[in-house]
C-alpha cells in the first residue's frame, strides 16, 4: 500500500510540474494590421504616473506595445509620452486619444529621448518603457504597490519575458567578476517570483520618482550617452547617493522582444565594433565611477548577492503550511513576525511542505518580500533549493515542536552556524493533556499528546532560543524541561480602528464568538449551544449567537435557529461592529488566545474563562467579563448584554489591553534574539 501510494504520488507531482511548463508557453501576438484608431486612453488632469516611450522607426512594434498598455489600464491616473527619435519612416500617430507625442528635429539617441520626456512629464512617477514590449494586467500597479508598502523605494523593475515566454530578466547584478543576470531558469521557479533587492533593473521596464527627495529631476547622466549602463547607473545613483533600494517585481510581467526596435534601428548602420567601443568605453565610465562600490562586492554569483543587498542578514522560516493570517490567531501571529523581520531589513524564505504555486496565500507573502517554496522540482527539492539559498548563518524559525523535529535535520546540515529558534506557538502537548481532562478515553488526544510532548522537548533541547507565547508558559517551560534560554513574543495587536467610529452600544444585537478547527474551539461552541445559551434563552430568547470561522465544517449537528455559523469570512470587520460582545467559554487549550485580542482592537467587550484570558494578565470586570461554569457564563451574558454603563466600561480599557501586544514589543524581543541577549521577558 506504501508502495503504491508513493507511486501515485510520484506521478501526480510529475503531472503538475508538466503543467507548470506548459503554462510558460505563452507566446505574445504581434498585430501587423493594428492601426492607430484601434487605441484608446483615458485622460487625466493631474496624472500620478508618466509612461515614457521612445523609438525610432518599428511603428509596429510601438503600436502593439501601445494597445497592450490600452487593454491592460493601470488602476491610477497616467498619462503617455511618445518620443518620436527622429524616425525616418513617418507615422501618423495623432488618431490615438489622449497621447503626447514629442518628435526629435535629430537623432538623440535613447538616452537624451528619455531625458526630454522626463523633463516634459507632469506624473510623480516616471515610468520607462521600451516600445519593443508587450504589457501584461497588473503591469504598472504592481511596480507602484511596491512604493507604497515598501520603506526607502528608488526604483522598481518588472520581470522580463521573452516572447516565448521564457525568462529574459529578474533584476540584474553585480558580482564579483562581472554583471549577473537570472536569465536561465524557468519562470515558476520560486526564486524569481518574488519582491526583492536588485542591484538595478532594466531601463526597458522602470518606475521611479520623477523627483529626488530635493526637488531635482532624476534624469539619465549624458556621459553615458547614446546608451549602454545609463539604467545602471540611474539605480545606482538612487542606490547610493539618494539612499533608496531598487527592487525587482514579479507581478509586473512585461514581455520584451530584445533588440528588435529601438537598438538596433538606432544602431544598423554602426559597425559593431563601434558597438564594442561604446559598451567598452561606458563600462569603463561606469566602474571608475562606481568603484568604492563595486570593489567591496564579494558576492561570487546572484543570490549571495541578493544576501549581500541585505547586510548578509537572512531568516529561514519553516511551517507546516503558508500562514493563513485571516483563518486563525496562530498563523497571524506568525504574518505580524515575518512583517517586523522584513522592517528589519532581512531576507527571508519560507519552508511548507507540500506547498504548491496556486496556493493563494503564496502571492500575499511574495509581494511583502518573502521567497515562498513551492514544488517545482521532481526529486531532492529542499537539498537542492537549499544549497542554492546561498545563506551562510542565517536565523532559522521553526513554528511548533512537529516542525522542528521534522526539519532540525536537515536545517543543521545545510546550516550548522545558523541561529536556531523553536517558535511553540503555544505548548501543544499542554492543550492536549487539558483535552484529556475532559474526555481521558480520547484516542486521538492521548496521540497527539504523546506526539507533541515528544517534538516539544527534542525541540526545546536543541534549539539555542525557545519563543513560549506568554509569561505563564515561559515559566512553565523552565519549570518541566530546565529550558533557559527563553523569550517570550505574545501575540500582536494594534487598534484597527478609533473608539469614535466604532457603533454605539444600541446600534449592537448578538453575540459573537470566532474559532478555527482546533479541538478546544469545537468545545466551546459545544458548551455555549449545550449548557450556556440554553440559560440565557430563558431570559431573552432573542439573542442570536454568530458562530465565524470554518467550524461548521465539523459541526453539523447543530441546528438552533439561534445559532447561525457563518463560516470562513475574509473580512470580520463587519461582525466585531455589528455584535455586543465577544465570548470564548474555552474549557481547554494553551497559548494566549487571539481572538481575544482581535475583540480589543476592535473595542468589542469580552466574556471569557481563565484559560481563554491565560497570559493576557485581563482583570474581572476591567479588561473583560471572567466565568467559569454554564450559569456564570450565562448571568454575564444577560448582564452585559443589557448593562450599557457596564459595556461602556470594558470597551474604554481595551485599548490598555493591548499594551502587552504592541508591534513596539515585538520589535524589541526580536532585536534581543538577533543579539541572542535573551531573558525571560516581563
Amino acid at each position: 500500500m506504501g508502495l503504491r501510494r508513493t507511486i501515485k504520488n510520484f506521478n501526480s507531482k510529475r503531472n503538475y510540474l508538466k503543467q507548470l511548463q506548459k503554462n510558460n508557453d505563452l507566446l505574445p501576438s504581434i498585430d501587423v494590421n493594428l492601426t492607430a484608431d484601434q487605441i484608446y486612453f483615458p485622460s487625466f488632469a493631474i496624472p500620478e504616473i508618466s509612461i515614457v516611450i521612445p523609438f525610432h522607426n518599428q511603428h509596429t512594434h510601438t503600436l502593439n506595445c501601445l494597445l497592450s498598455i490600452a487593454n491592460n489600464l493601470p488602476e491610477v491616473s497616467f498619462e503617455v509620452i511618445l518620443i518620436d527619435d527622429c524616425s525616418n519612416e513617418y507615422f501618423d500617430y495623432s488618431a490615438i486619444c489622449n497621447i503626447s507625442i514629442l518628435r526629435n528635429t535629430k537623432n538623440l539617441g535613447f538616452l537624451e529621448s528619455v531625458n526630454e520626456g522626463i523633463k516634459k512629464a507632469k506624473g510623480n512617477y516616471i515610468y520607462l518603457l521600451n516600445n519593443d514590449t508587450i504589457v501584461t494586467e497588473g503591469f504598472l500597479t504592481e511596480l507602484l504597490h511596491v512604493f507604497q508598502s515598501k520603506k526607502n523605494v528608488g526604483a522598481v523593475g518588472s520581470m522580463l519575458l521573452n516572447p516565448d515566454g521564457t525568462l529574459q530578466e529578474a533584476g540584474s547584478f553585480f558580482i564579483r567578476n562581472g554583471v549577473g543576470q537570472v536569465a536561465d531558469i524557468p519562470t515558476y521557479f520560486p526564486q524569481v517570483n518574488y519582491t526583492h533587492k536588485a542591484d538595478y533593473c532594466s531601463g526597458c521596464s522602470l518606475l521611479f520618482k520623477r523627483l529626488s527627495d530635493n526637488s531635482d529631476l532624476n534624469l539619465f547622466h549624458e556621459q553615458f550617452a547614446p546608451a549602454y549602463f545609463e539604467d545602471s547607473d540611474l539605480c545606482f545613483t538612487l542606490k547610493y547617493i539618494q539612499n533608496k533600494d531598487v527592487y525587482y517585481c514579479p507581478f509586473s510581467k512585461v514581455y520584451h522582444f530584445h533588440g528588435v526596435t529601438y537598438g538596433n534601428e538606432l544602431r544598423k548602420e554602426t559597425p559593431n565594433s563601434s558597438k564594442m567601443e561604446l559598451l567598452t568605453r561606458n563600462q569603463k565610465i561606469f566602474y571608475k565611477k562606481w568603484d568604492s562600490i563595486i570593489s567591496n562586492i564579494h558576492a561570487k554569483f546572484i543570490q549571495e548577492r541578493i544576501i549581500e543587498l541585505y547586510g548578509n542578514k537572512s531568516l529561514i522560516i519553516f511551517h507546516d503550511r503558508v500562514p493563513e493570517f485571516d483563518n486563525n490567531s496562530g498563523d497571524l501571529r506568525l504574518t505580524e513576525i515575518i512583517k517586523l523581520f522584513i522592517d528589519l531589513d532581512y531576507n527571508i524564505t519560507l519552508i511548507v511542505p507540500k506547498n504548491r504555486i496556486e496556493n493563494p496565500y503564496n502571492t500575499y507573502f511574495q509581494q511583502l518580500g518573502v521567497c515562498v517554496f513551492y514544488e517545482h522540482k521532481l526529486l531532492n527539492e529542499y537539498n537542492r533549493f537549499f544549497k542554492k539559498l546561498a545563506l551562510q548563518t542565517p536565523i532559522c524559525w521553526f513554528s511548533t515542536g512537529p516542525t522542528f523535529e521534522r526539519f532540525y535535520k536537515l536545517a543543521k546540515t545545510h546550516w550548522p552556524r545558523g541561529k536556531f529558534v523553536f517558535d511553540m506557538v503555544d505548548i501543544h502537548h499542554l492543550r492536549y493533556l487539558r483535552a484529556l481532562e475532559h474526555e481521558p478515553n480520547n484516542k486521538f488526544y492521548r496521540k497527539k499528546y504523546n506526539e507533541t510532548l515528544r517534538a516539544e522537548k527534542f525541540a526545546s533541547k536543541r534549539a539555542d532560543i525557545t519563543i513560549p507565547i506568554s509569561l505563564q508558559e515561559s515559566e512553565y517551560m523552565e519549570k518541566t524541561f530546565g529550558t533557559k534560554r527563553l523569550a517570550v513574543i505574545s501575540n500582536i495587536h494594534y487598534n484597527k480602528v478609533s473608539l469614535n467610529d466604532v457603533p454605539n452600544f444600541n446600534e449592537r444585537q448578538g453575540i459573537l464568538f470566532i474559532g478555527s478547527q482546533h479541538h478546544p474551539n469545537i468545545d466551546a461552541v459545544r458548551f455555549l449551544a449545550d449548557e450556556i445559551m440554553p440559560i440565557v434563552w430563558q431570559n431573552n430568547p432573542e439573542i442570536k449567537l454568530n458562530v465565524v470561522g470554518n467550524l461548521d465544517v465539523l459541526i453539523s449537528d447543530i441546528n438552533d435557529p439561534n445559532i447561525i455559523f457563518h463560516g470562513y469570512v475574509p473580512d470580520i470587520t463587519e461582525f466585531f461592529y455589528n455584535n455586543k460582545l465577544m465570548i470564548a467559554p474555552l474549557r481547554t487549550g494553551a497559548g494566549v488566545k487571539g481572538k481575544i485580542g482581535q475583540a480589543f482592537e476592535y473595542f468589542l467587550p469580552v466574556i471569557t474563562s481563565k484559560i481563554g484570558a491565560e497570559g493576557m494578565a485581563l482583570k474581572n470586570n476591567f479588561n473583560a467579563i471572567l466565568a467559569e461554569t454554564a450559569e456564570e457564563f450565562a448571568a454575564s451574558i444577560l448582564s452585559l448584554y443589557t448593562d450599557e454603563s457596564l459595556w461602556t466600561y470594558l470597551q474604554s480599557n481595551s485599548e490598555k489591553s493591548l499594551e502587552p501586544f504592541s508591534k513596539e514589543k515585538l520589535k524589541n524581543t526580536l532585536e534581543k534574539i538577533i543579539d541572542l541577549d535573551v531573558l525571560p521577558l516581563q
